[in-house]
């Protein structure tokens, strides 16, 4: 019975392990601040306890899904650093079409995701109202 039960654990860690594996993100918590910059322009910094609930909400939903490992070359991204105080939880490069993500303060490991329509419409919104991108002719 007891080696039943163990089996039973192992399995579930291998399932939790695989999932990880496959690239399913982890939730980001303890967001405080979001940096935000279409390509060669100026940032503007999200401290609104809302706006910031919004987007990591929406970067969350995105997290849930499978992620590949290793990085998508991108070409005039937009940049999305979310913050803990003056900690780096991640960056993430965006266009339309994918979204990579660096971890922590050094961009190390990368993951990437193929996005669909419709899959970040706050922060496609917050990026058409700031500065646009420069110099991606």
């Amino acid at each position: 019975m007891r080696s039943a039960a163990a089996r039973a654990v192992l399995a579930l860690l291998a399932l939790a392990t695989a999932a990880l594996a496959a690239g399913e993100r982890p939730a980001l918590r303890g967001v405080t601040a979001i940096r935000l910059a279409n390509y060669n322009s100026p940032s503007v910094l999200y401290q609104s306890r809302d706006q910031v609930s919004s987007i990591v909400s929406e970067l969350n939903t995105l997290r849930r899904r499978v992620w590949q490992g290793g990085d998508t070359k991108l070409a005039c991204y937009s940049t999305l650093v979310v913050l803990a105080g003056k900690k780096t939880l991640g960056t993430f490069r965006i266009l339309p079409e994918h979204i990579v993500e660096h971890e922590g303060p050094r961009g190390v490991p990368v993951y990437s995701l193929e996005l669909r329509p419709g899959d970040l419409p706050l922060i496609s919104r917050l990026l058409g109202e700031i500065q646009p991108a420069k110099d991606c002719d």
